[in-house]
């Protein structure tokens, strides 16, 4: 266990990368201890400080296939008033440019909260894309929103979203657009509309959180601040 006792912020990933690689189960629950307890454990609840902690996790779940670490950031991260809504703005900035994954992350980091991502995609459609349509990543946040959950939870706010897609893409000719536009219509009456997409979930039940002492990801801290 030598070199777990060396693990640093600076040298954490890659122990946990070639713990992954090797299959060290003891190592990798050391490192998943070391996020929970040390990565996670904010000094000024800064945006950098949860920038950080959100990269690694983002990693570990699309490079290490561990989605433990998404499980984690999400469930021991809380945001109190409207700091949520201000990281998302600050991480769905430049929206165009996104990788999928930080689109992902946004959706984990948002879960019950979809009202926020509708927010953000509302003004990005209107401001940067003019009303005049949806580009690639609007089309897929589209298609990865869980209508159902977001039916159930702000569905005043999910009807005008989606009575807003339907007025700017009534006279597009692109099928495709169509097509997503469509399907998010109709996801808000059935139940099979999240079937045919993987979503980045947060396991809520699953013993893959728990780490070598047995504890499983919750109330590390309790994030209440704003996030600055």
């Amino acid at each position: 266990s030598g070199e777990v006792d060396k693990l640093e912020k600076d040298n954490f990933e890659e122990v946990n990368k070639m713990a992954h690689v090797f299959d060290v189960s003891w190592l990798t629950k050391r490192c998943l201890k070391f996020y929970k307890t040390d990565v996670l454990k904010f000094e000024n609840y800064s945006y950098k400080e949860m920038l950080f902690a959100c990269k690694i996790a983002s990693r570990a779940h699309y490079n290490l296939k561990d989605s433990r670490y998404v499980s984690c950031f999400v469930k021991n991260v809380t945001f109190s008033g409207n700091s949520k809504f201000f990281f998302l703005q600050r991480y769905m900035a430049g929206f165009s440019e996104l990788p999928k994954r930080r689109i992902d992350m946004s959706l984990a980091i948002a879960a019950d909260n979809l009202n926020i991502i509708s927010n953000c995609l509302v003004t990005y459609i209107s401001f940067n894309l003019k009303c005049k349509g949806l580009d690639e990543n609007s089309l897929y946040m589209l298609q990865k929103l869980d209508v159902q959950k977001f039916s159930r939870t702000f569905p005043t706010e999910l009807n005008e979203l989606t009575d807003f897609l339907v007025t700017i893409t009534k006279d597009s000719e692109c099928a495709e657009m169509k097509a997503v536009v469509e399907n998010f219509v109709k996801g808000r009456n059935t139940e099979e509309s999240s079937s045919f997409k993987e979503e980045l979930e947060v396991d809520e039940n699953t013993e893959d959180v728990q780490d070598s002492d047995g504890e499983d990801c919750k109330d590390v801290a309790n994030q209440t601040e704003e996030i600055e």
